[in-house]
């Protein structure tokens, strides 16, 4: 019996430090150098079609900039070019971290602008991850990523709907003289 309670004990300790180092892990951070992850997103390009049916969106790279690697995308031909920043840093000689900065204005008083900034780094940010975990580009990590833009904001951008509408029917009333 005590034999089965050590075995025991031994392999709750064990799923213990196994778990305490899964949950520990950065999900930013990559087994390669700087130099190493630069080169991989400078060489990087995905291409999926639109949902709409129509067309193909496209990232790739625009090459290197002081931060990393500048990134583009295009939701079709005609559309104007997006940027972002896949902005690097060395957390040791063979580890970086990497995050998409596409310059979304989180201290905007305008929860409409933030969410409109946010929304621009899903498509990003998973074109880093799938590129540096070299797996597939996955959609359904891009729809996570755009809903918690939207609902982080929903709040705010109620409130600033509610407060145009009133702002627009105290003009309506002023014009019309009511």
């Amino acid at each position: 019996m005590i034999g089965k309670v050590a075995v025991l004990a031994g392999l709750l300790g064990s799923a213990a430090y196994v778990m305490s180092n899964v949950t520990d892990e950065d999900p930013s951070v990559y087994p390669y150098s700087k130099d190493q992850v630069v080169g991989m997103l400078t060489t990087a390009r995905t291409t999926l079609p639109r949902r709409d049916g129509d067309g193909t969106i496209e990232i790739w790279s625009a090459g290197r900039s002081g931060q990393g690697v500048t990134l583009n995308m295009r939701y079709d031909k005609g559309a104007p070019v997006l940027a972002c920043q896949a902005v690097v840093t060395a957390v040791d000689a063979d580890k970086s971290r990497v995050a998409a900065d596409c310059g979304a204005a989180t201290s905007s008083t305008s929860a409409l602008s933030r969410t409109q900034a946010q929304l621009r780094v899903p498509m990003f940010a998973e074109h880093i991850e799938a590129t540096l975990r070299k797996r597939p580009f996955d959609r359904a990590n891009v729809d996570r990523g755009e809903s918690a833009a939207v609902f982080q904001n929903l709040g705010g951008m109620q409130r600033e709907s509610l407060q145009r509408s009133a702002a627009d029917r105290e003009a309506q009333r002023a014009a019309t003289g009511r």
